[in-house]
C-alpha cells in the first residue's frame, strides 16, 4: 500500500480558487438568470438564489472539473480544453462557467422531448453534471423534474460490473515519436484485486484519450502534433485489445496501477466519460495530450485533487503517474504485465543459442516441428524451443496473414503437445527491479567544475526533460535517451564571463538490442548549438558557436543484463560563423560501451566518435570520452568526465566532477 503518497492530498485539496472580480460585478444578472431559469422549489428555498451560495456553485471544484475549465493568462478568465461547440449549453459557455451553470439548470427542466448533443435529453447527454447537481442544491435539487435515460442505461449495462479503477502504463515506444515518452490510459475493472476473478480484467474496458492523426507522419505529423491541429477524443476499448496493441504489436511493457477510489468516486468517473462522447479537445503533444486529460477525469471523480495544476509546459506520462500516486493511494501494489517481446526473450535466454536459432527457423517455416534436428534436445527443451516458435508467430503475425499463420501456430502446438511435458517449463519473465513511478525525476539540474584546454572552467547545466544514458535507468526504457531543451551556462574565471557552452534542441537515442530473435536497428539524431574551439580569423583558436544536425543508424549487442555496446554509421552538417563557407557536411562514426544496470550505484559509458566534413569548409573531428555516475540518492548523483578532442588539427582534453540533482 502507498498511502503515505495520500499524505499530501488534503493540502492540496485545501487550496482555494478566489472568485473573479468580473463575476461579483455581474452577481444581480446572475441571480436573476437563475432564478428565473429554474422556478418553484428551487427559487422558494432560496438554496441557490442566495447571493452567498450562487458563486460558490458555479466556481465549486465539482462543476470546474465537470467543465474541464483552466484559468486563462495570469489567473484571469476561465476557457475550457473542450473545444467542441455542443459540449456547453450557454453561448459563451466554453468561458463562462456562471453562464453554463445557469443554461445548464435551465436546461435540466425542459420538457422530456427537448434535445442537445447526440440527440439526447440535457439530463441525460449531461449524467455527471445532473448527479451532482441534484446533490448540491440539497432539497431543490431533488425537487428536479427526471427524464428516463435509455440510451445510458444501456450504455452502463454495455459496461458490466465496475469494482474499480485502474491507471495503466504503457512504457515508451521509440519507434513513434508520439509514444516516445510512454502513454497512460484508465481500465474500468471487473473484480476488486486479489480475488479469484483478478483476470478477468482483460474482458474489462479501458478509458482512452487518443488523437486521430490520419496518414500523416514526418514533418508534417510534427507540426500538426505541435500545434494542437489534431483533434483528440475520448473512447473505450476491451482492454484486452489495447494489451494486444501495446504489448504485443509494439512490444511494450504495461504497469498497472490500481487507484483506492470509492463506489461514488467511481460512479462519476464513468458518468463523466458517458458525458464525454465525441467530445472533441484540440490535442499537443508535449502538454494538452493523452496524460493530461487522464488527470481530467480523476479530477472529476475526485474534485479538488488539482492534479493538472502541477504540469506547465508540458506533461510526460511517467510524471502524471507520479503525481496520481503522489495524491491518491494505491488498492494493491502495480502489476506489471511484461509484453511478448519480453516473454519471448526470458524463455529465450533459458534455452541453447542452437535451440534459439532453431526456434527462429521455426517461427519463419524453414523447418517443419518434427524436423530431425529437434530430437536432439531434451523432452523439457524440446517442449520450450516449440512454445518459443509459437510465441514468435503469434508476435510477428499481421491482420492480414493471421490466416496463413494459423496452421504453423497449430502444428507447433501439437508437436509441444507431443512431448508429454505438462506446464511451461521455462520460468516466467522476470519483473523489473524498478517500477515507472520510482525512477528518476525527469527534470534535472547539475553543477560542477572542470578543465577545458588549461582553462578552469564552472558550469551550470539544466534541462526539463527526460532521460539520458547516464541517468539511472530504473523505471525507463533500457538504452533510450531522450534529452529536450538541455542548457549549459560556463563561467571561465580567466576573463570572467558567463557564456552559453551548449544549447542542445533534442537529442533522442534508441539502442536496441539485436540477438538470434530479434534484429532491430539502433539509432540517434541531434540538433542543437554547441561551443567548440576553432581557428580564428586574425589566428589562433577560441571558442565559438556551432549548430549542428547529426544523425545515424546502427548495431547494438546486450552483454548480459549490464551492459550495450553500440556501433553506427552517421552523417553530420554544421554551420558556425567561423566556417568558411558558413557549412560543413560529411559522413561519421561512433562507437560505445555502456555498463550498469538498474540496480547498480555506478553506471559508466565509454565512446568514442570520428567525423569527416569535406563539403563546404573541409575538416575532420574526433572525440574519444569517459563518463561515469555515482548515484548518491534517488534522485542525486556524482558524475566524471574526462574526454579527448581533436578538430581543426589540433587537440585538447576536458575533464569535469559534476553533482547531478534529478527534480
Amino acid at each position: 500500500m502507498r498511502t503515505s503518497r495520500a499524505t499530501r492530498a488534503a493540502e492540496r485539496r485545501g487550496r482555494g480558487r478566489s472568485v473573479a472580480p468580473a463575476l461579483f460585478a455581474s452577481l444581480g444578472t446572475l441571480v436573476a438568470l437563475i432564478a428565473c431559469a429554474v422556478p418553484g422549489p428551487l427559487g422558494a428555498t432560496g438554496h441557490a438564489t442566495d447571493a452567498t451560495s450562487v458563486p460558490a456553485l458555479a466556481q465549486a471544484p465539482e462543476w470546474i472539473a465537470l467543465g474541464h475549465w483552466r484559468r486563462g493568462p495570469a489567473g484571469r478568465g476561465w476557457e475550457s480544453l473542450a473545444d467542441q461547440p455542443d459540449f456547453f449549453l450557454a453561448p459563451d459557455g466554453k468561458h463562462d462557467p456562471a453562464a453554463e451553470l445557469a443554461a445548464t439548470l435551465a436546461a435540466f427542466r425542459a420538457p422530456p422531448e427537448t434535445r442537445v448533443r447526440l440527440d439526447l435529453h440535457p439530463q441525460c447527454a449531461f449524467p455527471a453534471r445532473f448527479a451532482w447537481l441534484v446533490q448540491a442544491l440539497g432539497d431543490a435539487g431533488r425537487d428536479l423534474p427526471r427524464v428516463p435515460c435509455p440510451t445510458l442505461a444501456a450504455w452502463r449495462s454495455d459496461l458490466g460490473p465496475v469494482a474499480g479503477v485502474s491507471l495503466i502504463f504503457p512504457e515508451a515506444f521509440m519507434n513513434n515519436p508520439a509514444s516516445m515518452f510512454g502513454h497512460t490510459l484508465l481500465r474500468l475493472d471487473r473484480a476488486p484485486p486479489d480475488t479469484a476473478e483478478d483476470r478477468r480484467d482483460l474482458l474489462a474496458y479501458a478509458v482512452n484519450f487518443a488523437a486521430d492523426t490520419g496518414d500523416d507522419g514526418g514533418a508534417l505529423f510534427a507540426a500538426k502534433g505541435l500545434t494542437g491541429v489534431y483533434p483528440g477524443t475520448f473512447s473505450l476499448w476491451p482492454y484486452y485489445e489495447k494489451v494486444r496493441q501495446y504489448g504485443d504489436w509494439e512490444s511494450r511493457d504495461i504497469w498497472e496501477y490500481r487507484l483506492a477510489l470509492t463506489p461514488d468516486e467511481i460512479e462519476r468517473l464513468l458518468l463523466h466519460v458517458f458525458e464525454l462522447r465525441q467530445v472533441r479537445f484540440d490535442y499537443f503533444f508535449f502538454d494538452e495530450n493523452c496524460s493530461y486529460q487522464l488527470l481530467g477525469l480523476l479530477e472529476v471523480a475526485r474534485p479538488g485533487l488539482a492534479l493538472r495544476d502541477r504540469f506547465h509546459g508540458w506533461a510526460i506520462p511517467a510524471d502524471t503517474v507520479r503525481a496520481v500516486l503522489d495524491e491518491t493511494s494505491l488498492a494493491a501494489e502495480p502489476d506489471w504485465r511484461p509484453s511478448a517481446a519480453t516473454r519471448i526473450a526470458a524463455r529465450a535466454r533459458t534455452l541453447p543459442p542452437r535451440a534459439r536459432r532453431l526456434a527462429g527457423e521455426l517461427a519463419a517455416g524453414g523447418i517443419a516441428p518434427d524436423d530431425p534436428a529437434l530430437a536432439s534436445f531434451p523432452d523439457t527443451e524440446r517442449a520450450s524451443l516449440l512454445l518459443l516458435a509459437y510465441d514468435l508467430v503469434r508476435l510477428r503475425a499481421k491482420a492480414e496473414t493471421a490466416d496463413a499463420d494459423r496452421p504453423r501456430s497449430l502444428a507447433l502446438l501439437r508437436a509441444r503437445q507431443r512431448t508429454g511435458v505438462r506446464g511451461d517449463p521455462a520460468p516466467g519473465a522476470r519483473r523489473p527491479a524498478v517500477s515507472p513511478d520510482a525512477g528518476h525525476r525527469p527534470a534535472r539540474v547539475r553543477i560542477g567544475a572542470g578543465v577545458r584546454d588549461e582553462r578552469a572552467f564552472l558550469e551550470l547545466r539544466a534541462r526539463p526533460a527526460f532521460h539520458d544514458l547516464l541517468d539511472p535507468p530504473g523505471g525507463y526504457l533500457r538504452g533510450a535517451e531522450i534529452d529536450f531543451l538541455d542548457v549549459a551556462l560556463r563561467l571561465y574565471p580567466g576573463h570572467g564571463d558567463v557564456d552559453l557552452h551548449a544549447l542542445t534542441l533534442l537529442e533522442i537515442v534508441s539502442l536496441a538490442p539485436r540477438d538470434a530473435l530479434f534484429r532491430p536497428i539502433s539509432w540517434r539524431v541531434r540538433t542543437g548549438l554547441t561551443s567548440r574551439l576553432a581557428p580564428r580569423a586574425n589566428g589562433g583558436f577560441g571558442d565559438a558557436w556551432f549548430w549542428d544536425l547529426s544523425g545515424g543508424a546502427g548495431l547494438t549487442a546486450a552483454l548480459g543484463d549490464r551492459a550495450l555496446a553500440y556501433a553506427f554509421a552517421e552523417a553530420q552538417a554544421e554551420t558556425s560563423p567561423r566556417l568558411s563557407p558558413a557549412v560543413a557536411v560529411g559522413p561519421g562514426a561512433s562507437a560505445g560501451l555502456l555498463v550498469g544496470g538498474a540496480e547498480d550505484r555506478w553506471r559508466t559509458h565509454l565512446r568514442a566518435r570520428a567525423v569527416h566534413l569535406p563539403l563546404g569548409d573541409a575538416h575532420s573531428a574526433f572525440t574519444l570520452a569517459f563518463e561515469q555516475t555515482l548515484r548518491l540518492g534517488p534522485d542525486l548523483a556524482l558524475e566524471l568526465r574526462l574526454a579527448g578532442e581533436r578538430d581543426f588539427g589540433r587537440s585538447w582534453l576536458e575533464t569535469g566532477v559534476f553533482l547531478r540533482r534529478w527534480f
